[in-house]
């Protein structure tokens, strides 16, 4: 036990150094992906968790903009970089930004997923090759002709809604029947949903995959980005 005591401070001395080299070690490979020449102006925040907290705040507070708004005034209106979501992010403001990028899709930009929507949704092929499959179903499914025909089923489905959602009610909630209305049609259109019990059993797993999604990657038991991987295997079952 004495033996102890005396090598007690060197320990704990030991303990804090490795614990600094490691903070260090990773704070410089953080910022090693934001020190590369011609990069746009912009700041890397913190070590993994970047700007992501600044970034899903400014949504909790229901004025998303306002993370991109803040930064063009402090950076640039044109190009700003930052870090979300465990991901080195270039954000383009303006509509050139727009254009370059769509413009320039497989040639000098290409489509991807972030690691954690990967974790959420792993891909069953590359991930250029299921950017490609989606752009060609997503054409299908917004064509004129296919638009028209939408147009007998939305209005089914809407006044189903304001049956059982608004109908004799003396106070509605406006915008969770909104996003319900659009869950189901949803279902309707695209994957010939029509039994409610059915549709409803859908709607719990959705709402917790979307939710984390726009969450901090970490992957442990009661965190929202754990229950969205598990909320993922229930709706793909």
């Amino acid at each position: 036990m004495e033996l102890f005591l005396l090598y007690l401070p060197y320990l704990l001395l030991a303990f804090v150094f490795s614990i600094v080299l490691s903070l260090q070690i990773l704070f410089f490979k953080h910022k090693s992906h934001y020190s590369t020449a011609n990069l746009p102006p912009g700041s890397a925040g913190w070590p993994i968790i970047g700007e992501s907290l600044e970034f899903l705040s400014a949504g909790w507070k229901g004025h998303p903009q306002r993370f991109i708004l803040d930064r063009m005034n402090k950076f640039s209106t044109e190009c700003f970089k930052t870090s979300i979501l465990g991901e080195p992010v270039a954000v383009m403001c303006r509509a050139a930004g727009n254009k370059f990028l769509f413009s320039n899709e497989d040639k000098l930009v290409t489509g991807w997923w972030p690691d954690s929507v990967k974790k959420i949704f792993p891909a069953r092929s590359d991930q250029k090759e299921e950017a490609k499959r989606l752009r060609r179903l997503l054409p299908q499914f917004l064509k004129p002709e296919a638009l028209k025909s939408y147009i007998g089923t939305m209005d089914i489905v809407a006044r189903s809604h304001f049956v059982s959602a608004w109908e004799n009610k003396e106070e509605v909630v406006v915008f969770p029947l909104a996003k319900r209305y659009t869950f189901w049609l949803a279902c309707r259109l695209f994957m010939s949903l029509e039994d409610p019990n059915h549709i409803a059993g859908f709607a719990h797993p959705f709402q917790l995959v979307a939710s984390g999604i726009f969450s901090i990657p970490i992957d442990l038991p009661g965190t929202p980005f754990n229950r969205a991987i598990k909320a993922s295997n229930i709706i793909k079952k």
